[in-house]
């Protein structure tokens, strides 16, 4: 009986339980070794892991009943939570939060909630709701597109000044759901051609428009933009940065490099986290790897997210509800594309960015948001 009601409860592949149950005991661990400095900083020595047991619990419960509802539900409220979404953008850019010198954020009952992580959910429960109403015998309807552009488009245009690596995500995700929703051959190949423009402009633009120009505008945010990608292509050019240095990615790479190939020097045993200023949450993953090693720790938690994806995959096949199927794919893309972007930033691949570790690093929205992801794909 007592299994029976387990069954009831717990629904769903039975390996996404596996892997979610070991980011979730990796995130203990790690978030607890990597916020050393902030117990040592604070009056309470248990708060920074106390808070994220907490967000840990929240997002459990986000996620059981997210895996517990009809997908009709979810479907219904496509619409809707993709408006909440353009809400709290507004809100933040109006009278947002600021943190870390951001301002993303909106406090709500006391709590703060990055607007963005709202948005991203909102676009891809939107994005599958077009991609499924568009379905016809002939496939895709050509008229899809058009609307998930527009839809895409007014998302990242509110986030792009505060956050383009948030809004590469989101395009990169909401290209790969086109592809896998059979939008017709000729419109894809536009559609990719478009893009390879706008970025080569987007990208020329970054890299040669004078300081002098956007300083004091909303645009000033091309400066750091520029500063990033320069010192991702050349580190030493760091030291000639008025506005600082490669610290960040140095310290990453030392914890990479004192590590060893398998075991790596122990739970609890970083010597870089005292120095990485975001080491519970940006470059997590360097001190998995520092930790636990190259091959347990690196390679361990790659495969991770590819079995996650894998399965998705293979129960969006099986599924015969469209809907059903493009909002898991979506979801699986969005937490296994931003994996992989943080992993390679900590590793020294790519400009660095604030990209937190899906399901593994300290943060509030980001984990809760991840797992109302992993609810709806446990609820098919």
């Amino acid at each position: 009986m007592g299994k029976g009601i387990v069954k009831r409860l717990f629904k769903g592949d039975k390996v996404i339980w596996m892997v979610i149950t070991v980011l979730f005991a990796l995130s203990f661990i790690e978030v607890f070794s990597a916020t050393s400095t902030l117990a040592y900083k604070g009056d309470n020595y248990w708060q920074p892991i106390s808070m994220h047991v907490t967000f840990m619990l929240v997002g459990v419960v986000a996620a059981w009943i997210v895996h517990n509802m009809p997908m009709s539900w979810l479907k219904n409220l496509a619409t809707a939570g993709y408006w909440i979404g353009i809400i709290f953008l507004v809100w933040a850019m109006v009278d947002g939060v600021s943190i870390n010198g951001e301002t993303r954020w909106v406090r709500l009952f006391g709590i703060n909630i990055q607007s963005s992580e709202v948005a991203r959910l909102g676009l891809i429960m939107l994005i599958a709701k077009l991609l499924s109403d568009g379905q016809t015998e002939d496939g895709t309807s050509s008229e899809v597109l058009k609307k998930v552009l527009i839809a895409t488009g007014l998302v990242c245009s509110l986030i792009i000044t505060s956050n383009l690596s948030t809004v590469i995500l989101i395009c990169f995700t909401t290209y790969l759901m086109l592809f896998i929703g059979k939008i017709p051959g000729k419109q894809m190949w536009k559609l990719t051609g478009a893009c390879a423009v706008a970025g080569t402009v987007a990208l020329g633009a970054i890299m040669l428009t004078p300081a002098s120009l956007v300083e004091g505008t909303p645009l000033d945010r091309m400066i750091t933009w520029r500063n990033r990608i320069t010192r991702s292509i050349d580190p030493a050019s760091a030291e000639k940065d008025q506005n600082g240095g490669n610290e960040q990615r140095m310290h990453a790479n030392i914890a990479i490099a004192s590590s060893n190939v398998i075991f790596g020097k122990g739970p609890g045993n970083s010597e870089q986290r005292d120095f990485l200023p975001q080491a519970f949450s940006d470059f997590i993953y360097a001190i998995i790897i520092e930790e636990l090693g190259l091959i347990i720790g690196g390679v361990g938690v790659i495969l991770l997210y590819l079995i996650l994806l894998y399965h998705t995959g293979q129960i969006a096949k099986d599924c015969d509800d469209p809907y059903a199927a493009f909002l898991i794919i979506g979801a699986a893309l969005m937490i296994v594309i931003q994996a992989m972007a943080h992993m390679s930033i900590s590793v020294g691949v790519g400009p660095v960015t604030g990209q937190p570790l899906p399901l593994v690093s300290r943060g509030g929205t980001s984990l809760v948001i991840n797992c109302v992801y992993i609810g709806m794909i446990l609820s098919v």
